[in-house]
């Protein structure tokens, strides 16, 4: 069996869910034979213990694994709705402690069962304080997800979270203290306090007497100071919260059908658009992906920051041409994908942008690439046309000790000739740069 073992058989900890309900013949059970109990003094305090139990108020996680691993005899740790969901299962049986769970309601099946909206499509992402944003180490990978022992679930920053509720029309959002719903909501509105089509449905203390669902704006959220605790926040695009079509998969189910899509995938100008063998190399340099936020500079008809969003990241595409952002706006559209548009001259116009993760820059000049590196994103692709700017474009991406690499892309499509024949036609060639931080 080996890890099998350490769970369910033999079990001698019961996690028991507590959504409010009143305990089930199971949980009442194992109560009665705990002789340790574990639990935050609200939930303790509404369920049956024997006074002869040793309890355990659990401020934090870390404390109480310590007194589990040490008690000999049956005990039971009480957390909120599903503890295998987001939950402490993860965190003991991390302790090799082993266990079996007594499930109750998720607190984002009850929050999305509050509005009556079914969430199959819906992302969960959990946050915590610790992820603000404040150590600069934690702000330059904050789209990777980190354990909180203390929480007892993984954890993402706020940063992480805002770009999941920027790109996707359903997301939930189990947040901590010192990362709630205001938190939340001024990640998203960010420095510039762009108007995101998002209402936020903040459900706290689901199923205790003091319940309550509100639905607010993100200024609304973002003006309240004082939000109880726990609470979970719905975060919803009302527009496409309802496909026509359920998921195959529930949550984000990944990009449909291909990428690197030809060029006759997008509305677009001659000469305008990165050509998909280039558009293979950006996507596979910039990395989009749940939770990271593309800046799309110079962005023309769009193509690479549409196919980025397609790859689950939120994308802003920053471009000077009044038509070509009505192009990308079509395009984002004929792929059912979000992606907000800035009309302005970079690299102004990147001044009150939220922190990116990764950074194209398709014109502009050295200026642009520079205030792209003075954002300190993961990575920064440059695509250039024109030898001459080579060197000066490697020059701007070669700071804080980054890795510069690049290469000149030279493809040749297989075309057509008359009697059936065909041969390989040159396409423009291409230069790739990139700055990548080590």
């Amino acid at each position: 069996m080996g890890s099998q073992e350490l769970s369910g058989r033999n079990a001698r900890v019961t996690v028991l869910g507590f959504d409010g309900s009143p305990p089930s013949p199971q949980a009442r059970r194992a109560l009665a034979e705990a002789t340790l109990v574990v639990g935050n003094i609200r939930h303790l305090d509404a369920l049956p213990i024997p006074e002869t139990a040793r309890r355990i108020y659990m401020g934090g996680l870390g404390s109480a694994l310590t007194h589990l691993a040490l008690h000999d005899g049956p005990a039971v740790v009480v957390a909120s709705g599903d503890p295998g969901f987001f939950g402490v299962v993860r965190a003991l049986r991390e302790q090799e402690i082993r266990v079996r769970t007594l499930p109750a309601i998720s607190s984002v099946a009850a929050a999305f069962g509050r509005i009556g909206m079914a969430w199959e499509d819906a992302l969960v992402v959990a946050v915590d304080a610790a992820s603000d944003g404040v150590d600069p180490t934690e702000r330059t990978a904050s789209s990777r997800s980190v354990f909180d022992p203390a929480a007892g679930r993984p954890v993402s920053t706020l940063r992480t979270a805002a770009n999941l509720c920027r790109a996707h029309p359903k997301v939930a959002v189990l947040t901590g203290p010192g990362a709630g719903p205001r938190e939340l909501a001024v990640e998203l509105l960010g420095p510039d306090k762009h108007a995101l089509e998002r209402t936020l449905v903040v459900a706290q203390r689901l199923g205790e007497p003091e319940e309550s669902v509100e639905w607010l704006s993100l200024q609304e959220a973002a003006d309240r100071h004082h939000w109880g605790e726990p609470s979970i926040v719905l975060c919803v695009d009302e527009d496409r919260a309802s496909p026509p079509r359920p998921p195959l998969l529930a949550g984000w189910g990944g990009p449909p059908g291909s990428w690197a899509l030809p060029e006759n995938a997008f509305v677009h100008r001659t000469a305008r658009i990165t050509t998909s063998e280039a558009r293979a190399l950006v996507l596979a340099r910039l990395a989009p992906r749940p939770g990271a936020l593309v800046w799309d500079v110079g962005a023309g008809s769009g193509s690479v920051g549409i196919e980025c969003a397609r790859l689950g990241a939120a994308v802003i595409a920053v471009e000077r041409d009044a038509d070509s952002c009505e192009r990308i706006d079509l395009n984002a559209t004929m792929h059912g994908v979000q992606v907000r548009v800035v009309r302005g001259q970079a690299p102004a116009a990147l001044l009150d942008l939220p922190q990116p993760d990764a950074v194209m820059v398709a014109g502009g000049g050295v200026e642009v690439i520079r205030a792209a590196m003075n954002r300190d994103p993961r990575i920064v692709v440059v695509t250039l046309m024109a030898i001459d700017r080579v060197a000066e474009a490697k020059a701007a991406l070669k700071v804080s000790g980054r890795k510069v690499d690049g290469v000149l892309l030279q493809s040749s499509r297989l075309a057509p000739m008359p009697g059936d024949a065909h041969r390989f036609a040159a396409v423009n060639p291409i230069f790739v740069l990139w700055g990548e931080r080590l």
